[in-house]
């Protein structure tokens, strides 16, 4: 334990005594002792990295391995210049220690670009930004003087190669701490060693070509500053994500523009206030700064661009820019007579299936499978727009109306073709799409869109998978159906508005009532009574078909608690329920209904049309906790949706009601009579009851009789009337049919 505890702060240790050492060789006389206090840290800083290396093993240790090498070089290269000053020799400038210090420049330039390298673009370029004015004020401080101190080539080869490495290690170093944002203390320490060493070199090479270097003072401490700090970083546990993830945004931060912008005012600023006898380098590093700030402006104002006119999932145009292209092209119309501008508003036909099966990142990726369709199916200069979840639009800046037709017949065709979902299995897109098309040049965008989506919601309810063209009934009727949603919503919260009436349904061998079905009905403020057809879709388009079902859920069973009282006899009584209401949360309200109510779960039947068996996993999680609390299901016009006898099959439900067009007439049709036939002999098979809907003649009824048919409903028996009236009847001697 002691030993793992040592480990874990061996880098505090490091820098506590590594840093102690230092400023005892600064502040104590300069000696042959602390000459070489100096060159032992320089030399064991490599083996502390390499140590810190093995210890927390980075994914990513290559960059590491090659600066535990320069540090290595800057070592050796001590070493040898301790050798000139210990036996009282001054060193010649250059001398093989500046080789191998150049070396080691080199090395830890390359160890901190492979650190960078994954930093992106954007990172290398902030940090030319940021350096530019440091590399200016380095030429007039360290290069200008060169030209008048003399000195060999070599000798201005080394003095110039020493502070410019150094800068371009730190340049490799800046990069990588803004990829990682200096969020690692790791990155903070390597970079406050290397920007130590850029200070010290570019000092010591100023003084070495003027002679006034003294060894010993403080300009050693930045030189030991250097491989202290890059020690601490590699023995830091943070020096594992001093690696950045690669990265591909461009976003720039208020705070990294706020940097830049600085940066780039550097020099401006300086020439202000300081006027060298050259002012090349400072004007050519204010543009060199400009320059850099601009090509870094580029992209982020591309992206920025891009993203305010198109869909960040699909690549595609969005609203805003729909809407301005739109009213371009109404704009642009010419006088011809014939030329339109044409949109097609399409919207992908049970896309919530996918997500709800497969995920919305499955779904995601049909959308952008659907998307490059779209692009290949328009014309060129037609504009693909996405509004948002699964809705398309395209505009047709110039067309006919037989283009206008094609266009939308070869989107339809295109988008037939499977599509290959994350599962391995085809997806047949089917599109509803609203065709709309005007030459008129003041047409307004916003209406003309609204026209599109009108014409696509009459597409969805003619059947799905097909155009329809907008026509001015069509406006009417979108004005009357946002008049109904608002009036209906306003119902839902106003009693007495949405009431009931009540079906009664009797048995078929002796004319007894035997349970009722529960039918809304809408006292309309304007529009009198409203029967279900008014109303019911449109609840079911809007999202409020779950409250509309708990009104008449809590009404139905209310009456029947009143029937109850008044007869000692629970009248079981059968709810409609919207195949939009197929999810957990039903199971939830029919059942707390019941408990409010102290309704047996046996009284209360909820009747699904065939269209809601359609996804036998989605009935099974929202209906199998009714079942298993007692509630009955039937099966609502058998024979009219999918005709799923083996989704009936799986589920068993426990009464089917034969449809009312298979009814009428089998007195008279045997077509009809061996349908029924098939129908009643299919639900007995599989233990449920049959019921017949909308019987209306006496002998259908005796037909229904003949065939076994246990339940029958319509307007011979008894038409829907009021809770009141299903009191008077069960209170009534019984009447045989």
């Amino acid at each position: 334990m002691r030993t793992s505890g040592f480990l874990r702060h061996l880098w505090w240790i490091w820098l506590v005594l590594a840093s102690t050492a230092a400023a005892a060789y600064v502040v104590l006389p300069f000696n042959a002792a602390t000459r070489w206090v100096y060159v032992l840290l320089n030399c064991l800083a490599p083996i502390a990295t390499w140590i810190g290396l093995a210890r927390n093993a980075p994914r990513r240790r290559l960059g590491w391995q090659v600066i535990v090498a320069g540090l290595a070089l800057s070592g050796v290269g001590d070493v040898v210049f301790a050798g000139y000053t210990s036996r009282g020799l001054t060193p010649p400038f250059p001398s093989a220690a500046d080789g191998f210090y150049l070396l080691a420049h080199l090395a830890i330039a390359a160890g901190a670009a492979i650190l960078a390298a994954r930093s992106g673009r954007t990172a290398f370029l902030d940090s030319a930004v940021i350096l530019a004015p440091f590399a200016s004020i380095g030429w007039l401080l360290v290069v200008n003087p060169l030209v008048t101190e003399g000195g060999t080539a070599l000798a201005r080869f080394v003095a110039v190669a020493a502070p410019a490495g150094t800068l371009v290690v730190l340049y490799c170093a800046l990069a990588l701490a803004l990829g990682v944002e200096l969020r690692a203390p790791g990155v903070r320490w390597l970079l406050g060693g290397l920007i130590a060493w850029f200070v010290s070199d570019a000092l010591y090479t100023h003084e070495s070509l003027t002679g006034t270097y003294v060894e010993g003072k403080l300009i050693d401490l930045g030189w030991m500053a250097m491989p202290i700090l890059i020690a601490t970083a590699g023995l830091h546990p943070s020096m594992v994500y001093t690696t950045p993830r690669r990265s591909s945004v461009t976003t720039l931060t208020v705070h990294r523009a706020l940097l830049l912008f600085g940066a780039a005012l550097v020099l401006p600023t300086l020439h202000l206030v300081w006027q060298p006898a050259s002012a090349g380098p400072l004007v050519i590093g204010a543009w060199v700064s400009v320059a850099l700030v601009a090509l870094r402006l580029i992209t982020p104002i591309h992206d920025l661009a891009r993203r305010v006119g198109h869909d960040a999932l699909t690549g595609l145009a969005n609203r805003a820019l729909l809407m301005d292209r739109l009213a371009l092209a109404c704009a642009s119309l010419p006088d011809d007579g014939e030329t339109r501008v044409g949109l097609l508003f399409c919207d992908l036909d049970h896309f919530k299936n996918v997500n709800d099966s497969l995920g919305h990142d499955a779904g995601d990726q049909l959308l952008v499978a659907i998307a490059g369709r779209l692009r290949a199916a328009v014309r060129p200069g037609d504009v693909v727009c996405r509004l948002g979840g699964d809705e398309f639009v395209i505009l047709m800046p110039a067309v006919s109306e037989e283009e206008a037709g094609a266009v939308a017949d070869r989107v339809a065709a295109d988008l037939g073709q499977p599509l290959r979902l994350a599962d391995g299995s085809d997806f047949f897109a089917s599109l509803s799409i609203g065709l709309r098309t005007t030459q008129a040049l003041n047409a307004d965008p916003e209406t003309l869109l609204q026209d599109a989506d009108t014409a696509m919601y009459q597409a969805k309810a003619a059947g799905r998978g097909r155009t329809v063209r907008f026509d001015a009934h069509s406006r009417t009727e979108a004005a009357l159906r946002l008049r109904r949603d608002a009036d209906f919503r306003r119902a839902l919260t106003h009693p007495g508005e949405l009431f009931c009436v009540y079906q009664p349904v009797f048995r078929v061998d002796d004319g007894a009532l035997v349970s009722v079905e529960a039918l809304a009905r809408w006292q309309h403020p304007t529009d009198g009574i409203l029967m279900p057809a008014a109303f019911v879709p449109v609840a079911e388009a809007t999202g409020t078909v779950g409250q509309f079902f708990a009104v008449v859920l809590d009404q139905s069973l209310h009456e029947q608690r009143t029937w109850y009282n008044r007869t000692g006899r629970w009248v079981p009584i059968a709810v409609n329920l919207s195949p939009r209401q197929l999810d957990p949360g039903t199971a939830e309200v029919v059942l707390a209904a019941l408990e409010r109510t102290g309704t047996p779960a046996h009284a209360l039947t909820l009747e699904l049309t065939e269209m809601g068996l359609a996804m036998p996993e989605t009935v099974e999680a929202a209906l199998g906790p009714l079942r298993r609390a007692g509630v009955r299901i039937a099966v609502d016009d058998f024979g009219t949706g999918y005709s799923s006898m083996a989704r009936v099959a799986d589920h068993g439900w426990d009464i089917i009601k034969i449809d009312h067009t298979f009814v009428n007439g089998i007195a008279r049709d045997p077509a009809r009579r061996a349908l029924a036939d098939a129908m009643i002999g299919m639900a007995h098979a599989l233990g449920m009851a049959s019921l017949a809907e909308g019987v209306d003649d006496g002998a259908d009824l005796a037909v229904l009789r003949e065939l076994g048919c246990e339940y029958a409903q319509g307007y011979l028996l008894a038409h829907p009337i009021d809770a009141t009236g299903i009191t008077e009847m069960l209170t009534a001697v019984p009447q045989r049919v």
